[in-house]
């Protein structure tokens, strides 16, 4: 019977982290649901310069920069690095968590694969 519950205990305490790894639960003005399965998740990011999205996860991600600019990158360990987002390019990334900070007004499509 205690092996169920400490399975059950995990089972809730994984699923409260994971949920907490998602940037969608901060209700923020520059990052929008455009569509969204099973399969995969579509976001908008337009952040203005000095926004910021606290620390989050991503699953493998293709990125499509609308308007390029400047970002700051800071990883769960604290480092930071800055980056410059280019117009037109498409990046594909590997799962990250990270927090960033938009250093000019940037714009950008991200297709989350959820599988």
């Amino acid at each position: 019977m205690k092996t169920i519950g400490v399975l059950a205990a995990s089972a809730v305490l994984w699923s409260s982290v994971a949920g907490a790894q998602d940037a969608m639960q901060y209700n923020l003005r520059h990052l929008k649901v455009l569509a969204e399965n099973e399969k995969v998740r579509v976001l908008k990011y337009t952040p203005m310069r000095g926004e910021k999205t606290p620390m989050h996860s991503h699953p493998d991600t293709i990125v499509y920069v609308l308007k390029g600019g400047g970002i700051r990158i800071t990883m769960p360990d604290g480092t930071t690095t800055d980056a410059q987002m280019k117009t037109g390019d498409a990046q594909l990334r590997p799962p990250v968590t990270h927090a960033d900070e938009a250093l000019d007004d940037l714009e950008a499509i991200l297709i989350e694969l959820k599988q």
